[in-house]
């Protein structure tokens, strides 16, 4: 028998209106990017069947959205938590909202809600990976820059380069209670060093490490770490290891090579970006604007 994992979906919004949301939705119609609509269904809704599709997934709960903002055909929880909370807030009120109702998994997977390029194949990959490397209290799912570039060729994702690959964050990714319990400060700080990283600046020599620097420059024995990143010696392992160091959970990484899997919706360019590539894996015709 397959083991289902309970998935959060992350929604809400920072407390400033966005890049996106002023260009896409002058009109405030929407309360959140992921509600815009998209080739027919809202944003949300693409990712939301494709996890559903997948024998692995379990509850799906909602952190971010409410009922009055949104309601689906098939069962979903909404997490009681503001639209701005901070990254790190919305984990830990999953967790306990989670723990309220009966749910006593160790591990929870989290998935964006703005990736409407994500499919299942991917999803059971990563979903597979989970279940094999249960120990962990940290898997961070992530593409590669080669294999993005083939698809989206002037993508913007900031990329951390290593010795031996070049890689960015996937959409999904699994934490143990542990991990949300204890990490806090780095997932609040990594949160808030990535909406720091405005569309100007989001080449790649800005460093993939810039979000958790202030908590890396408090912990001396990082540094040497830091330094091979810096001069492009350090391998993905080492890289493991330096987050290990300073969130305290253990972590391991899993390559997911599809550029869907970690193409997100950040600025209004991705949103045509995206919706030109669903069109055609989807084979639904393209149509110019917003919907």
């Amino acid at each position: 028998m397959v083991k289902k994992y309970p998935v959060f979906v992350l929604c809400g919004r920072d407390e400033t209106k966005r890049e996106i949301l002023q260009k896409l939705d002058p009109n405030d119609e929407y309360e959140v990017k992921c509600l815009l609509p998209f080739l027919g269904k809202r944003i949300i809704d693409w990712q939301l069947e494709e996890l559903r599709k997948s024998p692995y997934c379990g509850e799906l709960l909602l952190l971010g959205l409410s009922e009055e903002l949104a309601t689906f055909d098939y069962p979903v929880h909404y997490v009681p938590i503001p639209l701005t909370a901070t990254f790190g807030q919305k984990l830990l009120a999953g967790l306990e909202y989670a723990r309220s109702i009966g749910i006593e998994d160790k591990i929870f997977v989290t998935s964006s809600s703005d990736t409407p390029g994500i499919t299942v194949g991917p999803i059971n990959e990563f979903f597979e990976f989970v279940e094999n490397h249960i120990e962990y209290d940290f898997i961070q799912s992530v593409v590669t820059d080669d294999v993005t570039k083939e698809v989206f060729g002037e993508h913007q994702r900031v990329v951390a380069k290593f010795k031996d690959i070049h890689i960015y964050p996937g959409e999904m990714f699994s934490m143990s209670e542990k991990g949300i319990r204890t990490g806090q400060a780095i997932i609040d700080e990594t949160g808030r060093g990535r909406r720091r990283i405005k569309k100007q600046n989001r080449k790649k020599k800005n460093s993939a490490l810039t979000p958790i620097l202030r908590i890396i420059l408090r912990k001396p024995r990082t540094w040497p770490l830091i330094i091979s990143f810096l001069i492009g010696r350090m391998p993905i392992h080492k890289g493991e290891r330096l987050l290990e160091i300073i969130s305290g959970c253990t972590v391991k990484s899993v390559v997911i090579n599809d550029a869907g899997f970690g193409m997100d919706i950040d600025v209004s360019e991705d949103y045509d970006q995206l919706k030109k590539y669903v069109s055609e894996i989807k084979n639904i015709p393209y149509t110019e604007g917003i919907g």
